[in-house]
């Protein structure tokens, strides 16, 4: 049986959680986009001929197993209304990984990574997570040094894809699963 965890997703509502983890997933984008209510949920077995050579393990037979076994990702895509967040709370429950997605051209879903990150931390405890920027496609309405004092501040890795364009998805999702494969014990 291989490796499997859970990772979500979040962030506020139009930020394109749903064509990031399509075009994961899927390798599809569609221009038409219908919000998520409650969650969408899609698995991945994770190439890992991409990441096993990035591992920190410090364990070398959990490395060769996992590297025999393989790595699945079931990844919930939360719908990202906060006033409907209560009745997907439990989503986030035995997480192993998140990703934060805000969108690059809406400054308000910027700072919605505040409030996505403390139910992440309530919620899911101290997994791995990474920050995304996403919409790299359209104008940038978010001052570049905004993003890096809040990345820094964090201490977190932070990428800017274009779901559209395909533009960094596959980097990033591979960076998490890193983190979370090197949190395993």
């Amino acid at each position: 049986m291989s490796y499997r965890g859970k990772v979500i997703l979040c962030g506020d509502p139009s930020v394109g959680k749903s064509s990031l983890l399509a075009r994961y997933v899927d390798g599809k984008f569609s221009e038409e986009s219908v919000p998520t209510l409650g969650a969408n949920f899609l698995i991945k077995e994770i190439d890992l001929s991409k990441v096993i050579g990035k591992l920190k393990l410090e364990n070398s037979e959990l490395k060769k197993d996992i590297k025999e076994k393989g790595f699945k990702l079931y990844f919930w895509d939360i719908g990202g209304q906060a006033d409907k967040l209560f009745s997907n709370e439990y989503y986030f429950v035995q997480a192993v990984g998140a990703m934060i997605v805000f969108n690059l051209n809406d400054l308000s879903s910027f700072k919605g990574i505040t409030f996505w990150l403390s139910k992440l931390k309530e919620l899911s405890g101290a997994i791995p997570y990474i920050i995304v920027g996403n919409k790299l496609d359209l104008e940038r309405k978010i001052d570049q040094s905004l993003i890096d004092e809040k990345v820094n501040k964090l201490g977190v890795e932070y990428f800017e894809t274009s779901a559209k364009l395909n533009e960094n998805v596959n980097v990033a999702f591979e960076s998490l699963s890193i983190q979370i494969l090197n949190n395993l014990k």
